[in-house]
């Protein structure tokens, strides 16, 4: 039987009976029939958008496939999402199912939640306008770079179809046990990793987070690790220790951002045998977009995430023709259908099924054809690791009663990290900090919380920050 994901049912049970967790190793995963059953039991039909807030882990895939696998759309949450923050995503991305570990009274309008799988509760919200979908599809969200409250609606076999492409950049096959410390929400883990590991018929190793070096090190070895990916943050928290990776590891994957020169020549140096690759994506390209084996290039590429994955075109949006650096443009037939959530933006087809993208990203590309990325769009900053909308965030913020308005700016901490400080100005002289920072962690995530938080009269509101360079 051939299932919404375009796989054959055996093969995703094959994929889910060889899961390793690392957190819960004697933890009994739920079975993938037994779900699609209860979801059908409980009338989930193909098209129909299921938000899902479960927690990084064996139990989040097995759900996510018996939905994808029944036609249902799902909707990859933060499990950390406060219950106004899922109520508000309900309503821009019309969906009116949610499935969670536990579902607070108020998000279930006061009627019973269902339990499927022994553990997991599956509740209808009220009150809600539905919005249409197809069997096949899901959506990712992108609060870094589209806003909190909108998403990318793709194609799953789309997305299928750039996993593959990735295991084959990086040379990933079915002898490769892959570990996923990454949050499988977001699109990264979930394409790269996860769909990756499935489609190559590899065993996929479920650990963390939070990341620590030793927990890291011991996962590699204990488990026998030979494929990973780390962001440039955490490639940073390992090199500060000073070991080299385990034997066990073959190739090491970076993405989520730019790694300098020097610490890709630093891990090469001291992991003389390792296959380093420097990658570059986006969600609303499906989303992996260029890789570069940095192991088998000269230095002077140390700096460049690579040549686009087979399939991808690029090309750079310049002020003037004979410029070597601007905006990237990706045109792919692995890109988002269109967004969802926010109607000022969409998908621009551009032909034979490939979708035109304008990252906001500025790159400079050699005679070659290598990419060198050179800046992000102004619009959001890296935040524990995470992309947060800048944009967002002050929007959630004039939410608040009393609030007229907010701007958040960029800056450097005393540790030399790029963090940002909310300016709020209020009508309400009896608003403190505390008190805005307890209505905003309603709604916000830890990771888009200021650094610093600034309260100002409403009537200096247009005042603008000048940032110190």
């Amino acid at each position: 039987m051939t299932t919404a994901l375009t796989i054959e049912t055996d093969t995703v049970r094959q994929f889910l009976c060889t899961l390793v967790q690392v957190e819960r190793p004697q933890a009994e995963l739920p079975d993938f029939d037994t779900v699609m059953d209860e979801v059908r039991r409980l009338g989930i039909g193909p098209g129909r958008a299921v938000l899902v807030a479960l927690p990084h882990g064996g139990q989040f895939l097995t759900v996510l496939l018996a939905l994808l696998a029944r036609g249902a759309v799902p909707i990859l949450l933060p499990p950390s999402a406060p219950p106004s923050r899922i109520e508000r995503m309900a309503q821009a991305l019309g969906a009116d199912v949610l499935v969670a570990p536990r579902i607070q009274a108020d998000l279930a309008g006061g009627e019973p939640s269902h339990t499927i799988a022994r553990t997991i509760q599956l509740t209808f919200l009220r009150d809600l306008v539905t919005d249409s979908y197809l069997p096949g599809e899901i959506i990712l969200l992108t609060s870094g770079t589209s806003g909190v409250f909108s998403g990318c609606l793709h194609r799953v076999d789309s997305l299928l179809r750039n996993a593959a492409r990735h295991v084959r950049s990086i040379g990933q096959t079915s002898a490769d046990r892959v570990l996923v410390n990454l949050p499988m929400h977001y699109s990264y883990a979930f394409v790269a990793q996860v769909l990756g590991t499935l489609v190559s018929g590899g065993t996929a190793v479920i650990a963390g987070p939070p990341f620590t070096p030793a927990h890291y090190e011991r996962t590699l070895q204990d488990h026998q690790v030979t494929v990973s990916s780390l962001t440039p943050t955490l490639v940073e928290s390992w090199r500060r220790v000073g070991r080299k990776l385990p034997a066990p590891l073959r190739a090491l994957t970076v993405g989520g951002g730019g790694l300098d020169a020097s610490s890709v020549a630093n891990v090469l140096e001291h992991n003389p045998n390792l296959e380093l690759y420097l990658t570059y994506g986006l969600t609303e390209a499906g989303p992996r977009v260029s890789t570069l084996a940095a192991h088998l290039e000269p230095p002077r590429r140390y700096s460049s995430v690579g040549l686009p994955l087979p399939g991808v075109r690029v090309r750079l949006r310049t002020d003037r023709p004979d410029d070597h650096v601007g905006e990237l443009i990706v045109e792919t037939d692995t890109g988002m259908l269109r967004r969802v959530g926010r109607r000022d933006e969409s998908a621009c087809p551009v032909g034979d099924g490939r979708t035109s993208i304008s990252t906001g990203d500025i790159f400079a590309m050699d005679d070659d054809g290598y990419l060198f990325f050179r800046s992000r769009r102004p619009t959001y900053v890296i935040s524990r690791g995470e992309k947060v909308s800048l944009r967002s965030v002050c929007e959630i913020a004039e939410t608040l009663p009393g609030i007229r308005g907010a701007e958040a700016w960029t800056h450097e901490s005393a540790s030399g990290d790029v963090v940002f400080t909310l300016d709020v100005y209020c009508a309400d002289d009896s608003i403190d900090e505390r008190e805005v920072r307890r209505r905003l962690a309603k709604v916000l995530l830890r990771s888009e919380q200021p650094a610093h938080l600034l309260i100002h009269p409403a009537a200096q509101l247009g005042w603008r920050k000048s940032v110190a360079k």
